[in-house]
Protein backbone atom coordinates (compact mmCIF):
# COMPACT_ATOMS: atom_id res chain seq x y z
CA UNK A 1 0.00 0.00 0.00
CA UNK A 2 1.02 3.85 -0.93
CA UNK A 3 2.51 4.93 2.23
CA UNK A 4 0.47 7.90 1.90
CA UNK A 5 -2.57 5.84 2.27
CA UNK A 6 -4.17 3.44 3.95
CA UNK A 7 -7.76 1.48 3.55
CA UNK A 8 -9.75 4.76 5.15
CA UNK A 9 -8.11 6.70 2.23
CA UNK A 10 -9.08 4.61 -0.30
CA UNK A 11 -12.50 4.03 0.59
CA UNK A 12 -12.85 8.04 0.61
CA UNK A 13 -10.57 8.48 -2.98
CA UNK A 14 -13.06 5.73 -4.53
CA UNK A 15 -15.88 7.94 -2.99
CA UNK A 16 -14.62 11.11 -4.93
CA UNK A 17 -13.25 9.89 -7.79
CA UNK A 18 -16.04 7.30 -8.60
CA UNK A 19 -15.93 3.89 -9.80
CA UNK A 20 -16.87 5.17 -13.17
CA UNK A 21 -13.55 7.00 -13.36
CA UNK A 22 -11.53 4.22 -11.51
CA UNK A 23 -13.48 1.68 -13.61
CA UNK A 24 -10.38 0.99 -16.38
CA UNK A 25 -7.80 1.05 -13.32
CA UNK A 26 -9.76 -1.70 -11.16
CA UNK A 27 -10.08 -3.87 -14.22
CA UNK A 28 -5.94 -3.43 -14.25
CA UNK A 29 -5.59 -4.16 -11.05
CA UNK A 30 -8.04 -7.39 -10.98
CA UNK A 31 -10.66 -5.43 -8.40
CA UNK A 32 -8.12 -4.55 -6.30
CA UNK A 33 -8.76 -1.00 -4.73
CA UNK A 34 -5.16 -0.35 -4.19
CA UNK A 35 -3.90 -1.49 -6.54
CA UNK A 36 -6.34 0.79 -8.92
CA UNK A 37 -5.33 3.70 -6.97
CA UNK A 38 -1.79 3.04 -7.46
CA UNK A 39 -2.36 3.01 -10.84
CA UNK A 40 -4.11 6.27 -11.25
CA UNK A 41 -1.26 7.89 -9.20
CA UNK A 42 1.04 6.45 -12.05
CA UNK A 43 -1.41 7.89 -14.47
CA UNK A 44 -1.11 10.85 -12.77
CA UNK A 45 2.60 11.21 -12.50
CA UNK A 46 3.08 10.19 -16.69
CA UNK A 47 0.73 12.94 -17.77
CA UNK A 48 1.93 15.64 -16.10
CA UNK A 49 5.81 14.35 -17.37
CA UNK A 50 4.07 14.56 -20.91
CA UNK A 51 2.32 18.44 -20.71
CA UNK A 52 6.18 19.86 -21.14
CA UNK A 53 6.79 17.92 -24.76
CA UNK A 54 3.51 18.31 -25.87
CA UNK A 55 3.41 21.81 -24.97
CA UNK A 56 6.32 22.24 -26.98
CA UNK A 57 5.08 19.97 -29.84
CA UNK A 58 1.57 22.50 -29.69
CA UNK A 59 3.68 25.75 -30.28
CA UNK A 60 6.19 24.77 -32.84
CA UNK A 61 3.34 23.25 -35.07
CA UNK A 62 0.91 26.46 -34.87
CA UNK A 63 4.37 29.02 -35.14
CA UNK A 64 5.38 26.41 -38.02
CA UNK A 65 2.16 26.79 -39.37
CA UNK A 66 1.55 30.49 -39.00
CA UNK A 67 5.06 31.31 -40.38
CA UNK A 68 4.77 29.80 -43.87
CA UNK A 69 0.94 30.85 -44.14
CA UNK A 70 2.11 34.20 -44.01
CA UNK A 71 4.46 33.87 -46.28
CA UNK A 72 1.85 32.76 -48.47
CA UNK A 73 -0.78 34.78 -47.77
CA UNK A 74 0.51 37.41 -45.75
CA UNK A 75 0.85 37.91 -42.05
CA UNK A 76 -3.09 38.41 -41.36
CA UNK A 77 -4.17 35.17 -43.27
CA UNK A 78 -6.29 34.11 -41.23
CA UNK A 79 -8.88 37.58 -42.42
CA UNK A 80 -7.96 37.35 -46.31
CA UNK A 81 -10.83 36.09 -48.83
CA UNK A 82 -8.07 34.58 -50.31
CA UNK A 83 -7.03 31.90 -48.03
CA UNK A 84 -9.29 28.82 -48.82
CA UNK A 85 -10.44 28.01 -45.06
CA UNK A 86 -13.36 26.19 -44.02
CA UNK A 87 -16.17 27.15 -42.32
CA UNK A 88 -15.13 25.30 -38.90
CA UNK A 89 -12.11 27.02 -39.25
CA UNK A 90 -13.58 30.41 -39.48
CA UNK A 91 -15.66 29.96 -36.42
CA UNK A 92 -12.75 29.07 -34.45
CA UNK A 93 -10.85 32.10 -35.58
CA UNK A 94 -13.58 34.04 -34.86
CA UNK A 95 -13.97 32.26 -31.31
CA UNK A 96 -10.65 32.88 -30.42
CA UNK A 97 -11.07 36.93 -31.72
CA UNK A 98 -14.22 37.24 -28.85
CA UNK A 99 -11.90 35.24 -26.35
CA UNK A 100 -9.33 38.31 -26.61
CA UNK A 101 -11.86 41.09 -26.76
CA UNK A 102 -13.34 38.97 -23.71
CA UNK A 103 -10.03 39.64 -22.21
CA UNK A 104 -10.27 43.03 -22.77
CA UNK A 105 -7.00 43.14 -24.80
CA UNK A 106 -6.35 44.16 -28.61
CA UNK A 107 -6.85 41.55 -31.26
CA UNK A 108 -3.35 41.13 -32.92
CA UNK A 109 -1.83 38.56 -34.89
CA UNK A 110 0.12 37.05 -31.90
CA UNK A 111 -2.82 36.58 -30.13
CA UNK A 112 -4.99 35.12 -32.45
CA UNK A 113 -2.13 32.32 -33.12
CA UNK A 114 -1.85 31.66 -29.52
CA UNK A 115 -5.76 31.57 -28.97
CA UNK A 116 -6.59 28.69 -31.49
CA UNK A 117 -5.91 25.33 -30.73
CA UNK A 118 -4.68 22.56 -30.96
CA UNK A 119 -7.54 20.85 -33.45
CA UNK A 120 -7.25 23.81 -35.72
CA UNK A 121 -3.74 23.94 -36.34
CA UNK A 122 -4.13 19.75 -36.90
CA UNK A 123 -7.61 20.34 -38.70
CA UNK A 124 -4.92 22.44 -41.91
CA UNK A 125 -3.20 19.77 -42.13
CA UNK A 126 -6.34 17.77 -43.28
CA UNK A 127 -7.70 16.25 -46.79
CA UNK A 128 -9.51 18.96 -47.74
CA UNK A 129 -6.55 21.70 -47.69
CA UNK A 130 -4.29 18.92 -49.74
CA UNK A 131 -4.77 20.69 -53.03
CA UNK A 132 -4.67 24.43 -51.10
CA UNK A 133 -2.61 24.99 -48.20
CA UNK A 134 -0.46 22.04 -48.34
CA UNK A 135 0.32 22.75 -51.80
CA UNK A 136 1.18 26.15 -51.87
CA UNK A 137 2.53 26.58 -48.55
CA UNK A 138 2.61 23.95 -45.81
CA UNK A 139 4.45 21.35 -47.59
CA UNK A 140 7.64 22.77 -46.76
CA UNK A 141 6.74 22.88 -43.56
CA UNK A 142 7.50 19.40 -42.34
CA UNK A 143 11.23 17.66 -43.40
CA UNK A 144 12.69 14.20 -42.68
CA UNK A 145 15.95 13.35 -43.63
CA UNK A 146 16.29 16.52 -45.83
CA UNK A 147 12.90 15.88 -47.82
CA UNK A 148 9.62 17.14 -47.92
CA UNK A 149 6.90 14.80 -46.25
CA UNK A 150 3.82 13.39 -47.46
CA UNK A 151 0.77 15.12 -45.91
CA UNK A 152 -1.39 12.30 -45.10
CA UNK A 153 1.54 10.84 -42.62
CA UNK A 154 2.21 14.17 -41.15
CA UNK A 155 -1.55 14.78 -40.26
CA UNK A 156 -1.89 11.46 -39.25
CA UNK A 157 0.71 11.74 -36.71
CA UNK A 158 -0.42 14.61 -35.48
CA UNK A 159 -4.13 14.17 -34.91
CA UNK A 160 -2.97 10.94 -33.05
CA UNK A 161 -1.21 13.21 -30.64
CA UNK A 162 -4.01 15.66 -30.86
CA UNK A 163 -6.09 13.00 -29.30
CA UNK A 164 -3.09 12.07 -26.71
CA UNK A 165 -3.67 15.13 -25.43
CA UNK A 166 -6.99 15.61 -25.22
CA UNK A 167 -6.98 12.32 -23.22
CA UNK A 168 -4.62 14.19 -21.36
CA UNK A 169 -6.41 16.98 -20.27
CA UNK A 170 -9.11 15.50 -19.72
CA UNK A 171 -8.06 13.21 -16.98
CA UNK A 172 -8.20 10.14 -18.75
CA UNK A 173 -6.12 6.90 -18.63
CA UNK A 174 -3.01 6.67 -20.43
CA UNK A 175 -1.03 4.11 -18.24
CA UNK A 176 -2.05 0.91 -20.47
CA UNK A 177 -0.97 2.59 -23.67
CA UNK A 178 2.78 2.47 -25.40
CA UNK A 179 4.03 5.40 -23.61
CA UNK A 180 7.60 5.33 -24.59
CA UNK A 181 6.39 5.04 -28.47
CA UNK A 182 4.08 8.06 -27.56
CA UNK A 183 6.72 10.12 -26.06
CA UNK A 184 9.19 9.36 -29.05
CA UNK A 185 6.59 10.08 -31.64
CA UNK A 186 6.06 13.37 -30.18
CA UNK A 187 9.71 13.96 -30.22
CA UNK A 188 9.91 12.98 -33.92
CA UNK A 189 7.14 15.33 -35.26
CA UNK A 190 8.55 18.48 -33.26
CA UNK A 191 11.87 17.07 -35.26
CA UNK A 192 10.41 17.24 -38.62
CA UNK A 193 9.54 21.11 -37.97
CA UNK A 194 12.65 21.85 -35.93
CA UNK A 195 16.07 19.25 -35.03
CA UNK A 196 17.06 21.93 -32.57
CA UNK A 197 13.67 22.14 -30.90
CA UNK A 198 13.51 18.64 -30.59
CA UNK A 199 16.98 18.21 -29.20
CA UNK A 200 15.84 20.81 -26.26
CA UNK A 201 12.80 19.01 -25.61
CA UNK A 202 14.29 15.82 -24.98
CA UNK A 203 16.55 17.13 -23.12
CA UNK A 204 13.90 18.69 -20.88
CA UNK A 205 11.22 16.16 -20.88
CA UNK A 206 11.36 14.70 -17.60
CA UNK A 207 8.79 12.26 -19.22
CA UNK A 208 11.94 8.95 -19.32
CA UNK A 209 12.42 9.47 -15.67
CA UNK A 210 9.26 9.54 -14.13
CA UNK A 211 8.24 6.67 -16.69
CA UNK A 212 11.43 4.60 -15.05
CA UNK A 213 11.08 5.39 -11.78
CA UNK A 214 7.21 3.32 -11.95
Amino acid sequence: MNSLRNPAINTSLEEVLTRDRLEKYLEAASGDLDHALSLYERNSRIAEAFYTPLQTLEICLRNRIHRNLSLAYGSRWFEANSVPLQSDVRRDIDRAKAAILQSRKLITTGRIVAELNFGSWVSLLGPRYDATLWRRSLFSAFRETGRNMRRDRVHRRLNALRRLRNRIAHHEPIFHRDLETDHAEVIEAIRWMSADTADWAMLTSRFPEVFRAG
